[in-house]
């Protein structure tokens, strides 16, 4: 089969490797479509928090048919049916056929496009996450970095139905115009004079705000975090800005704000399996009610050099696809 092959940081090319066999409790899945997401780029160059022996497939989630079990209740159930996947302990989703556990697997109806539900578990179960984080920290409004993407707007979708206003932060005028007319209580350009003075100005119409930063790096973060009210949380979710961090310290000593991680792949270790099929069925009602993540290009697997430099030169288009 035809798969991408990741033999170091940064390098791979597209390999002839075996077709995997299942084991117990694994299935095989024929994989139709697999994203690209910034986890995905960060796994390629060896900053993930999943560390896996090279040389290994790469790829975090997907969608395809399962074409053989390798026995088990699970596995057994899931033959011939549509699934949205994850990928195992060993190669990933960026392959013509990828062997993951039978529970790493969710079967789809024929409703929803198998395109879509490739994005099944990445954005959709951390959007779900952020909600519940604002909620238990009480927060009157959310701040998002990087608000132009898929990750973004399906958190808009969520906020909406919560009635919590969701500020959001973008580079450039542009993506700001783009925006203006999606539902955010307010957009800020970081390209704009005196970004931080207006947002300290907006923020005071709140008092407690959770504040959700893709970029992690440099000082621009924590510039927005100390626009914020007193008392604010800061959840690092990306590191789209590989720079040393430039944090400022006056945010935790005078502000009283705090600052922690999120990373969706230690949070579904400690959820129960009835809890992520609880949200995986408020995915599946999302997308069964219409919306849909943007896609901007599907390309294949031997295009797939392509489909990454105009996923990274653009996020905020859309998703880039894989076809496998």
């Amino acid at each position: 089969m035809k798969a991408v092959l990741l033999t170091g940081p940064n390098t791979w090319h597209i390999a002839e490797i075996p077709t995997p066999t299942p084991a117990k409790g694994q299935v095989l899945v024929k994989m139709a479509f697999a994203p690209i997401n910034p986890s995905d780029l960060s796994f390629l160059t060896g900053n993930y928090g999943i560390k896996k022996d090279f040389p290994v497939v790469p790829g975090l989630e997907g969608s395809g048919v399962v074409v053989a079990s390798g026995g088990g209740f699970l596995a057994n159930r899931l033959l011939n049916k549509r699934v949205a996947c994850t990928a195992g302990a060993g190669d990933g989703t960026w392959a013509e056929y990828m062997v993951t556990e039978a529970g790493k697997c969710i079967d789809v109806p024929e409703t929803i496009d198998l395109r879509q539900a490739s994005m099944l578990f990445v954005n959709p179960l951390t959007a779900i996450s952020f909600i519940k984080q604002a909620k238990k920290f009480g927060a009157d409004a959310i701040v998002m970095s990087a608000a132009g993407s898929a990750l973004a707007k399906m958190v808009l979708f969520h906020a909406k139905k919560s009635r919590l206003p969701l500020i959001g932060i973008v580079r450039n005028i542009a993506v700001k115009e783009a925006l203006k007319n999606e539902g955010f209580s307010e957009i800020f350009a970081l390209s704009e004079t005196a970004i931080f003075d207006n947002l300290k100005e907006h923020s005071k119409n709140y008092k407690r705000i959770i504040y959700f930063d893709a970029v992690s790096g440099g000082v621009i973060p924590y510039k927005i975090l100390n626009a914020l009210p007193d008392h604010s949380k800061m959840v690092i979710y990306g590191r789209l800005d590989l720079n040393p961090t430039e944090m400022q310290p006056q945010n935790l000593l005078f502000k009283q704000n705090t600052i922690e991680g999120y990373w969706l792949s230690k949070e579904l270790k400690g959820k129960s399996i009835l809890n992520v099929l609880k949200d995986i069925s408020k995915i599946k009602k999302m997308l069964k009610g219409g919306f849909e993540t943007q896609i901007q290009a599907a390309f294949d697997l031997e295009n797939t050099q392509n489909a990454i430099e105009v996923y990274t030169n653009n996020m905020s288009a859309g998703k880039v696809l894989l076809k496998l």
